[in-house]
């Protein structure tokens, strides 16, 4: 099967409609960028699905990767369906360069794959995924009296910008909470989601 190419905003298309399917009802800004060496896509939207639960819609349509530990971008291809949905084709993934991503190879399947499904590259190598969250200060300032009154800090000071629990910044602490908390969840459930 023949690779074909999908720019940037072709690719930002198919994401706006993944993400539309599956958080009927939120409104995202998906924005595509070009430059010199590459392209990427930025999602933003306010309160709604966490971060962790729409980075899996979105980033099924990025066509690279990179691995840090030996400084390595890399492209990959897939198979898109005639609905949109999409899966690897082929992640050369970094071993053969003594890196960590592993490999995963499925040009095997073309010979079985439906006319309508295409072996494609998309151009967005990468797709950032940001919630905002509408009363960002006030739910800050609440997720830093709750450390205050349920954790043990260790220094006597009451100043998240300095103040430390464990190894973390309290800021750090709170702004992880509010970013990642859950409509109607209190923040006990919320630090025990993420911390313990």
């Amino acid at each position: 099967m023949a690779t074909k190419y999908l720019s940037c905003a072709e690719t930002a298309q198919y994401v706006r409609r993944a993400l539309a399917a599956e958080f009927p009802g939120v409104k995202f800004s998906v924005r595509s960028k070009t430059y010199s060496g590459g392209a990427s896509i930025d999602v933003r939207w306010v309160d709604g699905p966490r971060t962790k639960e729409v980075d899996p819609i979105a980033k099924q349509y990025e066509g690279g990767g990179f691995d840090g530990m030996i400084d390595l971008k890399y492209t990959r291809t897939h198979y898109l369906r005639a609905d949109g949905s999409t899966f690897v084709c082929h992640d050369p993934g970094t071993g053969g360069s003594m890196g960590s991503v592993p490999s995963e190879d499925n040009r095997n399947l073309a010979n079985v794959m439906p006319e309508d499904v295409q072996v494609v590259r998309f151009a967005a190598d990468f797709i950032f995924c940001s919630r905002d969250v509408s009363d960002f200060d006030a739910e800050y300032l609440s997720a830093v009296t709750w450390l205050y009154a349920h954790c043990t800090m260790d220094t006597a000071t009451r100043n998240p910008n300095t103040d430390m629990f464990g190894n973390r910044w309290v800021q750090d602490i709170a702004r992880s909470m509010v970013y990642d908390s859950i409509k109607g969840e209190d923040w006990q459930a919320t630090f025990d989601r993420r911390y313990s």
